[in-house]
Order: structure tokens, then sequence, then C-alpha cells
């Protein structure tokens, strides 16, 4: 049986954008019996990111019917969720997905004849992946490698997969005996466009896809939120519909700004020592930052911040990384450390400078935004002008990209987005100081 949350109009369409219908949640144990346990689901977690290969998903089960005994769930049990709402005008969405329970945790009785406890899930390739591992030669570029594991090893549908295999240089090995999704990760490392590193990861409403941070920051934004304290719209108007779908809810940042971490870490400068034993030849390189790509115009370092009078991205020797090369070592083909050799450095700085401003915002929930999209925030300053005018923070506004989402289900669907810029709309050389 279906359970509708938060305002509906009409009883089925959307009047906010927190609305939601949880359509059906089905349990299939070992037995291959289907049990709807819709009604059992008092809280629904699912989580995406950048970072991670499957999503993850917790479901609180509100028990009275001692199900989890009847269909003797012991974890592994397939588990279908289906999430619908139909918007004004008769447009509709839904998030439909499968997982596979990894754990059943947190049990509780909080008084006689009700008890309580989690579904931790996960999709079905990452449970998979647990039961495989993989060691064969190779031979291709890391893009078209992870593409073949995925069909090939993890059986996930080719419709549900966007992967980019435009990553440069072939490389030529042995796999060395891992599990498919560690093995992604491993190849993903080793995978470059035009020095920006690639990201593995599964949304819920997209799919699964595999592509690199210069084509994800080049995309168009998605939608501009803001964050005001104020809405003057009338309560189920196409206007306040439309406020309340761009309304950031709740914001909070560390900032994250610790140039101390940063030039260790490479975001600025750094060398690269590289020593190929077929040849017995050394060689060394450096990066800079200066003209990378970048989400907004300004980069995150002023013109004159310097130490022992050198810029701070003139200190290459802050950071050394050391690669070992072996050009003899495989025909057809590179080694799996080949790549680093021209994009390892410029792919750490992106990587670091991806963290240079962090927010942490809550939003209504939208079935078609997913990590590895781009979006952009305008916060309102916290204090007036002179002009007696609350404008725009330059510091904290600008296009960010989404590197994950934690979609919450309970009375209302918000999701809390974690946002990660590289840059600023305005350089701070000139960016206005609040009085």
């Amino acid at each position: 049986m279906s359970r509708v949350n938060s305002k509906l109009a009409n009883g089925s369409e959307a009047l906010v954008p927190s609305s939601y219908t949880l359509a059906e949640v089905l349990l299939t144990p070992s037995n291959g019996e289907v049990r709807d346990i819709t009604d059992l689901c008092a809280q629904i977690n699912i989580r995406e990111s950048l970072y991670a290969g499957s999503l993850q998903c917790d479901i609180n089960i509100l028990d009275a019917a001692n199900v989890l005994e009847k269909l003797k769930v012991v974890s592994g049990e397939v588990l279908d969720l289906l999430i619908t709402r139909r918007l004004a005008g008769g447009e509709s969405d839904k998030y439909s997905h499968t997982f596979r329970i990894a754990e059943v945790s947190s049990f509780a009785k909080l008084k006689p004849g009700t008890q309580t406890y989690v579904f931790k899930c996960i999709s079905e390739h990452a449970y998979m992946s647990q039961l495989k591992t993989i060691s064969k030669p190779f031979n291709n570029v890391p893009g078209a490698l992870i593409q073949n594991i995925c069909t090939d090893v993890l059986a996930i549908d080719p419709k549900e997969l966007s992967i980019n295999t435009e990553t440069k240089q072939t490389i030529t090995g042995v796999y060395p005996r891992m599990r498919p999704m560690y093995l992604i990760s491993w190849l993903t490392r080793r995978s470059y466009d035009n020095g920006s590193p690639f990201f593995f990861y599964e949304t819920l409403g997209q799919g699964i896809f595999f592509d690199s941070y210069e084509n994800m920051i080049n995309k168009k934004s998605y939608n501009e939120y803001m964050h005001s304290p104020f809405i003057n719209t009338t309560i189920g108007s196409d206007e306040n519909i439309k406020q309340l779908k761009n309304k950031i809810l709740k914001i909070a940042t560390d900032l994250n700004m610790s140039k101390y971490v940063d030039v260790a870490n490479g975001a600025y400068s750094s060398t690269l020592h590289t020593l190929d034993i077929a040849t017995k030849t050394y060689k060394k390189s450096s990066y800079t930052y200066g003209k990378d790509l970048k989400l907004n115009k300004n980069g995150v370092l002023p013109s004159k911040l310097d130490f022992n009078d050198r810029a701070i991205e003139s200190h290459r020797e802050s950071t050394n990384f050391y690669v070992s090369l072996n050009t003899s070592a495989a025909s057809g083909g590179s080694n799996y450390h080949a790549p680093n050799d021209t994009d390892l450095l410029t792919a750490n700085a992106y990587i670091e400078n991806m963290d240079g401003t962090v927010l942490t915002i809550d939003i209504y929930g939208d079935f078609k935004l997913s990590v590895g999209m781009v979006i952009t925030c305008n916060v309102i300053k916290s204090v007036e002008s002179a002009e007696n005018e609350r404008g725009k923070d330059k510091y904290l506004s600008g296009k960010y990209l989404v590197t994950s989402i934690n979609h919450r289900f309970e009375d209302e669907y918000i999701m809390q987005l974690l946002l990660k810029k590289d840059s600023y709309i305005e350089s701070l050389d000139t960016i206005e100081k609040v009085q």
C-alpha cells in the first residue's frame, strides 16, 4: 500500500516541492515470496556521492508484525524501492531502484509488541562485487576497461551506464586479483582528461557515471538557488512553488580555507620525479597554479600572497611526487603508472582545489538533481551595506559542483547537498569588504 507524504493539491498533485509518494517497498527474501513492507518504513535515507560507486540506503523499520522472523531476513535479500510524485500539469517524477540488504542493525524494542531496526542497503552491483575477484591481462584505455568490468563482470545494464571512454593512454598489465569495485577505483586513479581527474559514481535518478572533472564543471548550471530569509508569494501559487523550489532552507560551512594544508598537498605547485628503469632516464617536471579550468572566473589566491619574497605558487619544491616507469615492461601499451607522467600534478591540484570552499545546504527534494551537476548559489550577506541593502555574499556565492546528496524521505522530502567550488565570482584582490 502506497503512502502519501506532505501536501498534495487535489489529493494527487504536488503542492510543495517536498511532496512525494512512497509507492512501494518490496522485500524479496530467500524463499522468493515478495512482501510489501511499505507501511513498515518510518524513514528512508539514500546517499549518493561523487566518491562512491554505489548508492547507500538506510531504511528505518517500525515492525509490529514480527516481519524480521517471519521472512527470516539475514541480509542479502532484494529490496525494490519506488518513490513517485505527480506535478501540477500532469508531469510526473519517480525514483525506482533495486537494492540488496547489506546489514540489519540498530535493533530495539521500544515497547511490547513493537520493534525497530535498520536495513542498510547497497546497490546490486556493489553486492555482486563482494562475490568476485579479477586476475587477468588487460590492454586498453582505463575508461574502456571500466566499462567492460561494469557490463561483463558486474552485469550492469548498459542503459544504466554513462561511461566516458576518452581517457588518454592505453595501459597494459595484469589485474592484481582485486574485487571489481576496488579495481574500478584502481583504474580511476590513472584516468585523466586534459589533466583533470575522473570520478566513478552512481546517482539515484540518472544511473552510473564515469566522467572527468573537466566535463562536469563545463556543464551549464542546472538551477539557481537563493538563501534569503523571506518568501513574499501566496502559498499554492505557481510563483510560490517556484520560489520554494529555488530556496536554500539551511546553509552551513567550515569554509575549509587552509593554505597551510593546501600548500603541502600540492594545490598550487608541485614537482614530479620520474625514473624509467628500462632506459635509466630520470626526468623532473613541475606544476604551477594559474590557468587551470575553474567553475567561476577567479582563482583562490590573491596576487600578493608571498613567502620569503616568493609567490606561494612558485614554491614548487613544497610537494614532490615520485613515479617509477618501465617503458619496456609491456608491448602494445604502457604500464599502469605511465599516465602519471604528464597529468598527475595537474589532476592532484584539481582535486585539492575542489575543496576551496565547501558548503552544506538543505533544499526541497528535486527528482532531477544529482551529484556531478553544477548549481549556482546566491547567498545574501548577513549585514546591510552602506546603501541599506543586503547584497550578494561574494565569498560564498557562485557556481558549485554537487559532490554528494543525502535524500531524506520523512514527513517531507529534503535533500542535503555537499557542494564544492574551486574559485570565486570576483577576484580576491578586488572583492568587496563587508563594513
